[in-house]
């Protein structure tokens, strides 16, 4: 009995022996545990923020190439009624052409004044909306020839004009809006005649 008396006694110290050191465990797994939670969530905001800046990124490229996009469908866009305006201006010029032609061949003729008149009059509003709409006229007897502007039909002495220049306009050169668009056809001086030695 004596030893059963010291097994009751050491039974409630070893259990609050045993629940002592279980307290002190515990919070020694609750600091490891809230450790591991707490570089959990370290890590998550470090995560979340490399994400952010990489969809941050991507945004802004996005918008630069969005941005790209419209400047260039802008300037396709521009090109392409350029290229409508030139080829209606194009056929328009052999219009004015032939205004040209007409008026000078019927101003030797008397009979014709009433019309070379009303002619006259169609040619320059003709001629002035084609002005208002970019389109411009060059070449000149003497200019310099210059075959990104012009077309020689062929070379022909002249006392007046030097060589290399022109002598006689076949057909007019076109711009629209700076761009040629029809070059000059024209007849380049060869310079004085010289006479053959025979």
């Amino acid at each position: 009995m004596a030893d059963e008396k010291k097994d009751k006694e050491q039974e409630p110290q070893n259990s609050e022996k045993s629940s002592e050191m279980a307290k002190e465990v515990q919070p020694a797994a609750d600091t490891g545990a809230a450790g591991e939670s707490e570089q959990e969530s370290v890590d998550t905001v470090e995560d979340l923020k490399q994400q952010l800046d990489q969809m941050s990124d991507r945004y802004i490229r996005l918008m630069a190439e969005f941005d790209n996009f419209k400047k260039r469908v802008s300037r396709d866009y521009e090109r392409l009624v350029e290229s409508a305006n030139e080829k209606l201006v194009g056929e328009l010029i052999e219009v004015r052409e032939t205004f040209e032609r007409a008026l000078r061949s019927s101003e030797s003729v008397e009979e014709c004044k009433g019309i070379l008149e009303g002619m006259k009059l169609i040619y320059t509003k003709f001629d002035s909306v084609l002005s208002k709409n970019g389109l411009e006229s060059f070449a000149e007897v003497g200019e310099v020839f210059d075959p990104q502007l012009h077309d020689a039909l062929m070379k022909m002495p002249s006392e007046k004009i030097p060589e290399g220049a022109i002598a006689e306009i076949y057909e007019s050169g076109y711009r629209l809006n700076g761009k040629v668009i029809k070059h000059a056809r024209v007849i380049v001086s060869s310079g004085k005649e010289t006479p053959e030695k025979t």
